[in-house]
């Protein structure tokens, strides 16, 4: 941290300013100079100089008219007086004004180098809570429920009803079709709760499983160095997602039911149970009462969940909302208004988009990143060979009409194996090119045998 931070020195002492830049040097920092309240303004526009320690008494003005005038460039920027002219009533007007910290001459050196190392603190925390705010507010822009089908007034209806209570919820639907956005609308909307996390329950391995989810005492297995709270422990007062829950394994669906039922919790190797608070969110691909007939997943548990059942919607049943979402992801990845021009939406509406709205975003994407000007245009979209369905051109011509009216599903999947192909066999470059996360490819992949 310290050897990125510069700090510009305002002092009309060129003795002070250089023994203060030599020993600031030897402690990682390194410093520009000035000696004038104006010359200090112009190296502060022209330098990354995030700590500032600022003369109170300069040739050409003073510090207290100079401190703003920083503070309007950058707002963020530390900064520390340094004056022989100390006085409680200087050093109130600095704070005032925006300072961070108010030294009297003379100081030790250390009393100086902690000051500048708080300051430092300061800058790397607020750096971290900016990143944070920027990252919510992409975050909150990706959690935009977009479209005004049918299927679209329904879903958010849903949402609403479910953000008004605490029972449990499962979100079903296909890859791609905005599922964990679902979920995260629902939290947002309840207020009350805080945290929601998540869990993937396909992505845990099998020895740790039972660890996330409930935690363990220390001592309660070889390695277990430490107590460890699990997943529903931290989630206690808010919202808990169960992401792929119908990849759970089935030796471990009922435990998690006697925790909802019980909303309680023992940690591996404890001996009291813990009562927790959590707000339960379960989200699939897989067809649960197909996994229940095949003694995959318990009955108990799936109702359960399923106390509030949301299915979202394929894109394409509803492929009202696809000039909207085109739009959204335009302006996104485009950084403002992109213009599509519209006969594209008739192909893309005449896509099935087996990857769903993700799939759609990831054309957007590659779209922004081809086209020239503020158009997307057909060469943009790249919807050919490589992604459309039926209007493929390098799709073999129906040898009769009972395949040209080839179920939905026969087609994806003849799309999806001929991308394979076309990758030559790579599996990564295949989820890629059909939007699909590289497990769902895989599963696709095995249930056509």
């Amino acid at each position: 941290m310290k050897s990125a931070l510069n700090i510009l020195i305002i002092d009309d002492d060129p003795f002070i300013s250089a023994s203060l830049a030599e020993y600031l040097h030897i402690n990682g920092y390194e410093t520009v100079l000035a000696e004038q309240g104006e010359e200090g303004l112009s190296v502060f526009k022209t330098n990354n100089t995030p700590i500032v320690l600022l003369d109170q008494e300069l040739p050409d003005s003073n510090g207290l008219d100079i401190c703003p005038k920083l503070l309007e460039i950058d707002p963020y920027a530390k900064i520390i007086f340094i004056t022989a002219h100390a006085s409680v009533r200087n050093a109130v007007d600095a704070m005032q004004k925006g300072a961070f910290n108010y030294l009297a001459k003379p100081f030790s050196l250390e009393e100086l180098l902690i000051c500048i190392n708080m300051a430092a603190k300061s800058l790397e925390l607020e750096g971290k809570l900016k990143i944070r705010e920027y990252e919510n507010k992409q975050r909150r822009a990706e959690d935009e429920l977009i479209g005004e089908s049918a299927a679209a007034q329904r879903l958010r209806g849903q949402i609403e009803l479910a953000a008004a209570s605490d029972a449990a919820v499962l979100i079903t639907g296909e890859t791609g079709v905005g599922k964990n956005v679902v979920a995260r609308q629902i939290h947002r909307r309840q207020n009350k709760r805080e945290p929601l996390l998540t869990i993937n329950c396909s992505a845990i391995p099998e020895n740790l499983i039972e660890t996330e989810y409930f935690g363990h005492e220390k001592g309660a297995f070889t390695g277990a160095d430490t107590r460890r709270e699990g997943i529903f422990e931290l989630a206690d007062g808010g919202t808990l997602l169960l992401d792929e829950i119908g990849d759970i394994p089935y030796h471990l669906q009922s435990k998690l039911l006697c925790v909802l039922e019980d909303k309680q919790v023992r940690r591996i190797g404890g001996a009291k149970p813990i009562t927790v608070d959590v707000r339960i969110i379960a989200v699939t691909n897989q067809n649960l009462t197909k996994a229940i007939d095949e003694s995959r997943f318990r009955e108990d548990l799936y109702y359960r969940l399923a106390v509030i059942n949301i299915k979202v919607q394929p894109l394409r049943q509803r492929v009202e909302d696809i000039a909207a979402l085109a739009h959204y992801f335009g302006r996104r990845f485009c950084g403002g208004p992109v213009r599509i021009e519209q006969e594209q939406f008739a192909r893309m509406a005449a896509y099935a988009w087996p990857g769903n709205i993700r799939e759609l975003r990831n054309v957007i994407e590659r779209a922004s990143l081809l086209r020239q000007g503020d158009v997307i245009r057909p060469a943009d979209l790249l919807l050919t060979a490589e992604t459309q369905v039926c209007q493929d051109a390098d799709l073999d011509a129906p040898a009769n009409d009972a395949e040209a009216i080839m179920p939905l599903d026969a087609l994806v999947k003849r799309h999806i194996v001929q991308t394979l192909e076309k990758c030559g066999g790579n599996k990564s470059q295949t989820a890629i090119r059909l939007g699909l996360s590289l497990s769902t490819l895989k599963r696709k992949l095995k249930s056509f045998g």
